[in-house]
């Protein structure tokens, strides 16, 4: 199983959007990492985006390349400030390829948690649309198999 954590691409100031969508340039790049991602072979059964507008605009457009197999949702519980505890025994329980689309610091405390079962680690600086591939290492942790900021790809 893989699992690919995503943050959302870049976003408007809520001055400009309450809502906060996607910028041009964030719904441009989230497109190029679907792509890349696509290129890379990557497939998905299941794509999970966070209920606020810039991390579905995300899934929308990484989508585009990558097409799950069964389905893309929102789901509560990956906005920026919710705990990623609960979310860790949902993602032992997986055993279908699946993709994350939320937020920092969420992702940072969830990636820590995973990866070394401590929510204050940050291992990955992430930048807009930068994802992380991670795969079960037994025993509830998770081994990072890459980490790819968009900087890199373009």
């Amino acid at each position: 199983m893989f699992l690919y954590l995503v943050r959302h691409g870049e976003a408007k100031p809520e001055s400009e959007d309450p809502e906060r969508g996607l910028t041009d340039d964030g719904m441009k790049n989230a497109r190029r990492m679907g792509e890349f991602l696509s290129f890379m072979g990557t497939e998905v059964d299941t794509v999970i985006h966070s209920r606020k507008k810039r991390a579905r605009q995300t899934a929308q457009a990484i989508t585009e390349s990558i097409r799950p197999k069964k389905e893309m949702r929102a789901e509560d519980g990956l906005t920026p400030n919710d705990d990623p505890t609960a979310w860790v025994a949902r993602i032992n329980a997986m055993n279908e390829d699946t993709a994350i689309i939320g937020h920092l610091p969420f992702l940072d405390r969830l990636v820590g948690l995973l990866v070394l079962g401590d929510a204050g680690r940050r291992i990955i600086d992430y930048k807009a649309v930068g994802t992380v591939c991670l795969t079960p290492a037994g025993n509830g942790r998770w081994l990072i198999e890459w980490a790819i900021n968009p900087g890199v790809i373009w």
